[in-house]
């Protein structure tokens, strides 16, 4: 499944139903989640592993270096190759 993540509201998001083979996306203002030291993040990344952030998103906002390092900065193509490899999808917003 591919969770993705698109606000900052972080009392909307259960990590729990996240499972080590999903992958999550944060992007639109979800990219905040995906900054270091973030107790939201830290309870994902020990779900799964596979945990991405869009590069427009977080450029947009000016977050690049406050990304958390385990998680992967990508292209909008390469979103799409997530929404191929994962299905189905749910957000959280």
């Amino acid at each position: 499944m591919l969770h993705t993540i698109t606000t900052n509201n972080q009392s909307t998001i259960d990590p729990t139903l996240i499972s080590a083979q999903d992958a999550v996306l944060f992007w639109q203002n979800g990219v905040i989640i995906a900054c270091q030291n973030n107790p939201i993040l830290k309870a994902i990344l020990q779900n799964t592993q596979n945990c991405f952030v869009l590069d427009n998103d977080i450029n947009a906002r000016n977050l690049a270096s406050l990304i958390d390092p385990r998680v992967e900065i990508i292209s909008m193509q390469q979103v799409v190759d997530l929404t191929v490899n994962y299905f189905p999808q749910m957000n959280w917003e």
